[in-house]
């Protein structure tokens, strides 16, 4: 009887770690470094560690940009919804992409934001929400 609850115990334990370990890896973010680009999906979250800040890319409340090819009397403009935490504090933050294929530039507390969302609107092409992504570099002000 000792034995069977012996391997009854391993296999759960064993059952366990893979589990904490599968759930670890599905939602494992982005390592990144102050000053050099990276892409951030939506919905998945970048960590600098040597400065204990991470930011998420929530989502896209709105794109307006005008599509590639096409004539508009405005060039419209994307919204994205952002989460830092920095320090264990957490701020959200909306950071506007105005229309055209640039970057656009925010702050966050001693933080500089370049961004520009991906992929750009093609006329008649609906992007998935799940298709947007943030090209990104974070670096200090003055730097």
């Amino acid at each position: 009887m000792k034995r069977v609850f012996a391997v009854v115990n391993i296999l759960a334990l064993l059952f366990l770690l893979t589990a904490v370990s599968l759930s670890c890896g599905a939602g494992a973010g982005i390592q990144a470094t102050l000053g050099q680009e990276f892409t951030l999906p939506v919905g998945k979250t970048a960590t600098f560690e040597s400065e204990s800040l991470t930011v998420r890319f929530v989502d896209v409340i709105t794109d307006s940009r005008c599509p590639a090819g096409v004539e508009c009397i405005w060039a419209g403009e994307a919204q994205c919804r952002l989460f830092f935490t920095l320090i264990g504090s957490a701020a959200e933050m909306i950071v506007v992409q105005p229309g055209g294929d640039v970057y656009a530039r925010d702050y966050f507390i001693y933080y500089k934001i370049d961004f520009k969302l991906e992929p750009y609107p093609q006329e008649g092409q609906q992007i998935a929400p799940s298709d947007y992504k943030l090209m990104m570099t974070v670096s200090k002000k003055g730097s």
